[in-house]
């Protein structure tokens, strides 16, 4: 993977690669966005946790959405994290198996009961056919070309009928940010109309996209089939 990305706002210490972070990664050659984000969850996967506020009313309704449209069998979720939506999901009903490409968080969800599993979306192996899968605040860590090859991926893992459901942030370009973790987070923006084309490209039709007013910045709630 290429780091010849747009930035959208680099703070200083990101474009330099900051060495009191520990990591002396973000700006070199040989080390991608993805890879630093990761070791960014990875050492500060307790202040994630206790960083994560209750999901809000639109995300929750989002959940719900997405799973009165699940058809029957199992239903894989990537970038799972502490595992909040995985559980909540059981609550609902649906068979759910939690993926992180984080140790850390999938010990994490393992001693909630969850039956964790260790996937970098990036290039492992999503196993199924799946009846749903889905993706929340974790494809916006994919580059572009990232993020259209795992819209390839999912529709080769998921069932006819099957749902996909994931979230993004709304914008342009992309960026670096210390926020919640104190630690290095890449991040890719979309606008509406090109994560529509990327979904007809691979094979999706878009069955809901809607924009969502966060806190600090808009997403983009979607559902695909």
């Amino acid at each position: 993977m290429s780091l010849a990305w747009k930035a959208r706002a680099v703070t200083p210490s990101a474009a330099q690669g900051d060495e009191s972070d520990g990591l002396g990664l973000v700006g070199q050659a040989d080390v991608s966005p993805g890879d630093v984000t990761m070791r960014s969850y990875g050492r500060a996967a307790d202040l994630y946790r206790d960083a994560c506020t209750a999901p809000t009313p639109a995300y929750t309704a989002f959940l719900h959405e997405f799973a009165s449209l699940v058809p029957e069998g199992e239903v894989l979720e990537v970038g799972a994290g502490t595992g909040r939506d995985a559980l909540y999901f059981r609550q609902l009903g649906l068979r759910v198996i939690p993926t992180d490409g984080v140790d850390v968080f999938v010990e994490m969800m393992r001693n909630q009961g969850l039956p964790a599993r260790l996937l970098d979306i990036r290039s492992g192996d999503l196993g199924g056919p799946y009846a749903a899968v889905f993706a929340g605040a974790v494809l916006l860590h994919l580059s572009r070309a990232e993020l259209t090859a795992f819209l390839e991926r999912v529709r080769r893992s998921i069932t006819p009928g099957g749902v996909f459901a994931f979230t993004l942030k709304d914008g342009d370009g992309e960026s670096w940010s210390y926020a919640k973790l104190d630690q290095p987070r890449h991040f890719t923006y979309w606008r509406e109309a090109d994560i529509r084309d990327r979904l007809v490209v691979t094979g999706w039709e878009v069955a809901l996209l809607r924009h969502v007013e966060g806190n600090s910045e808009g997403w983009l709630f979607v559902v695909a089939r």
